[in-house]
């Protein structure tokens, strides 16, 4: 029995129990977790397509760094997994207003609580878009159904909510074992998405809202939502209502992660000069109590909150790395960040390490492994690779995924999942078609999940649009859902004559 097969049978059988009037066993939910945790063990297992950067500075000119804050408390500097849930300091500043709760999705015939409580680490959440069978990129509401669907460490997926038609509740983040996720709703006339908190069982949506520029960041270990924030630049508050009403903020999260590269081809900006992502960070806990931490500078490329939730990376006025603890809002100099503008950050290597990829000059980049936990030591060597990397992601049996860039530009910005073991990176594509290439990866569970020729460099063969998930130790790829409702293929149909079009997964931490 699957992972999930074995959750749902679990759960069943209690919720069997509580009709007929027999307790469950007090100890049940945590038999499951152990259980499917230990079965995962013995098989040894363990962010879509590619967007359009815009770039800008958020909310114009700001100071580096961060406010002063109290002495800290004391916290480990060693690697490994940090606890799912830790108490929050002591909140600080204003209580930001919650929204009127609206009923945004509506749960399947499925137990959603229960399901959701017996979750662990490789758990996670995805935005399914199906379509009728005989259409392609259909707008009639009853061609087009979204759902929000759990998703096992193995790859198995079962629907949770059903969104109405074209109204697609856009996952942003969830831990496992949560009965909420921090979401995009669109409950505005416009039909333009909100940011807020999403009940899952319920499918009631808690709108957090912001006065202006926001990026959600992710959820800390704290269970508070983090923000990269900015109000109405004053020169615009200063016009008149209609004169704003043709001037918006940037969409929300185009400046996490800003590429160079990729803001050179759409700006004109050489990509050494390519400012950095600025703003006011924030960090609120569900019932809207704001912990406002100060001016602060994204980094390019890597998705700054770390795999454990604890910490997040920002850029230092010199070049550098700052490290902020989220759970005591200290911050300090990462030790060993690499200040040569040649280096890239690639991704993640540990719970709370960034991988750092410097070219070496002769077409090689030498791959290390920076903690950001640490204000003293150095680089750890992981190894070289041939090409670029880019998308690394720790794993739970030690190994990294990332993503190999073998793509001419302007599809440089791609990249083609592998694994590093041991000083040695091992591609996953030999199965693949010479004309398959992955856009952004996606860690989760014992599979990387990426949709395929989503850039085609104006050369050779483009092979079909698909959305796939390649098992990290096997290579098997399984496709999800095709682009396109062609009859050269076999369209993934489930539910009755609805076919897959598209999985977005969220990354598991």
């Amino acid at each position: 029995m699957t992972d999930l097969g074995h959750l749902l049978s679990s759960v069943e059988e209690n919720v069997e129990r509580a009709h007929a009037g027999a307790p469950a066993p007090p100890d049940a939910l945590d038999r499951t977790r152990r259980t499917v945790r230990r079965r995962r063990t013995l098989r040894h297992t363990r962010d879509g397509a590619l967007s359009v950067v815009a770039l800008v500075a958020v909310g114009g000119v700001v100071a580096w760094g961060l406010q002063p804050r109290p002495a800290p408390t004391e916290v480990a500097t060693t690697s490994g997994p940090t606890a799912a849930a830790t108490a929050a300091p002591a909140p600080v500043g204003e209580t930001r207003p919650l929204g009127a709760p609206v009923k945004v999705a509506t749960p399947r015939a499925v137990p959603v609580a229960d399901l959701l409580a017996a979750t662990g680490p490789g758990w996670t959440l995805a935005t399914v878009r199906r379509e009728r069978v005989g259409t392609t990129m259909s707008t009639r509401p009853e061609e087009v159904l979204f759902t929000v669907e759990l998703v096992s460490p193995t790859g198995e997926r079962t629907a949770l909510l059903e969104t109405p038609p074209l109204a697609e509740v856009h996952v942003t983040d969830w831990q496992p074992g949560s009965p909420w996720a921090l979401v995009s709703a669109p409950t505005g006339a416009d039909g333009r998405g909100t940011p807020g908190l999403l009940d899952l069982p319920t499918g009631t949506f808690t709108p957090l809202p912001f006065a202006w520029e926001y990026h959600p960041l992710g959820i800390a270990t704290t269970g508070e939502s983090v923000w990269l924030v900015a109000d109405m630049p004053a020169d615009l508050a200063a016009l008149d209502e209609e004169a704003r009403s043709h001037r918006s903020p940037v969409s929300p999260g185009w400046a996490v992660a800003v590429d160079p590269e990729v803001a050179a081809m759409t700006s004109g900006i050489d990509p050494a000069h390519v400012p950095h992502s600025v703003g006011r960070l924030e960090v609120i806990s569900p019932d809207g109590v704001v912990r406002d931490l100060g001016e602060v500078a994204l980094p390019h490329r890597l998705p700054p909150l770390s795999p454990d939730r604890a910490w997040l990376v920002l850029q230092a006025p010199g070049g550098g790395l700052l490290g902020v603890d989220l759970r005591t809002g200290e911050s300090h100099d990462v030790a060993g960040a690499p200040t040569d503008p040649a280096c890239r950050l690639a991704g993640w290597a540990d719970q709370h390490a960034v991988l750092t990829a410097c070219g070496e000059g002769d077409g090689r980049w030498r791959l290390d492994a920076v903690d950001v936990a640490a204000d003293a030591g150095g680089p750890q060597r992981l190894a070289t690779s041939d090409v670029p990397v880019r998308d690394a992601w720790p794993l739970a049996d030690g190994r990294i995924g990332l993503g190999r860039v073998v793509v001419p530009a302007p599809c440089d910005v791609t990249s083609d999942p592998a694994v590093l073991e041991d000083g040695t990176i091992r591609s996953l594509t030999d199965g693949w078609s010479p004309y398959d290439h992955g856009t952004s990866l996606t860690f989760a569970g014992g599979g990387v999940w990426t949709h395929l020729n989503g850039c085609y460099p104006g050369s050779g063969r483009a092979d079909p649009q698909r959305d796939v998930r390649v098992d990290l130790t096997t290579g098997a790829t399984t496709t999800l859902g095709w682009s396109e409702d062609r009859d050269d293929v076999d369209q993934v149909v489930v539910d009755e004559g609805w076919r897959v079009t598209s999985v977005d997964v969220v990354r598991a931490r």
